[in-house]
């Protein structure tokens, strides 16, 4: 008997941080606003041409083969579209594939409040494949560090910018092990950590 092993596709992940804010303490969420991008190999789109990229509008996206990325502590995520779909697509004759859209999240944060008004905070951001166990698809960071914008103009109000962590580690869930980013975990589950700290306010009773 033969037995045929396939490799997992391996999905090379990048983000870059257009803004964080507000943060809500009450519904424990905040909101980031990011370009993220994946990179795979797909030898189904390998090409012969002296065009060595071909540079698709959005209406493609929907033809191929895409990752079922989805973050999965995110209550609302919305898609930009003014004035067209801010999404793009890529595909080299070497079948590799970049696939970069912009979104807005409202992500679950457990703020811990004991310390208030001193707390530092760590607010992750999920995502991993929604149904694909590791053996099938294994997320990857492109780069060590996640790029960030000009933090002058985040609204994080009361809270101050330390900095962004990425990591991975593995999940296990009902349909299997899988992947994560920003953190990375099995269901290929991947999260980054927004670190954060509680402003400090002096208030003085009137006289």
């Amino acid at each position: 008997m033969i037995f045929f092993t396939v490799k997992p596709t391996l999905i090379h992940t990048d983000m870059y941080v257009n803004s964080i804010g507000p943060v809500n303490a009450i519904n424990m969420e905040y909101t980031i606003d990011i370009f993220f991008a994946q990179t795979w190999y797909d030898r189904r789109l390998k090409f012969n041409s002296t065009i060595k990229v071909l540079r698709l509008n959005s209406n493609m996206v929907g033809k191929i083969w895409i990752p079922d990325t989805f973050f999965r502590n995110s209550k609302k995520a919305d898609a930009h579209w003014i004035t067209t779909p801010n999404r793009m697509l890529r595909i080299w004759n070497d079948g590799r594939v970049l696939y970069t859209l912009r979104l807005t999240i409202d992500a679950e944060c457990q703020l811990q409040l004991h310390n208030f008004p001193m707390d530092e905070h760590s607010c992750p951001l999920e995502f991993s494949s929604y149904g694909y166990p590791r053996e099938e698809i294994v997320y990857q960071w492109k780069r060590s560090s996640v790029e960030v914008g000009d933090t002058r103009s985040w609204r994080l109000y009361q809270f101050s910018f330390v900095g962004l962590r990425n990591t991975t580690e593995v999940v296990k869930t009902t349909s299997g092990k899988m992947c994560l980013k920003i953190i990375l975990s099995d269901p290929s589950r991947v999260k980054i950590l927004v670190c954060m700290i509680q402003k400090t306010f002096y208030y003085l009773p009137k006289k």
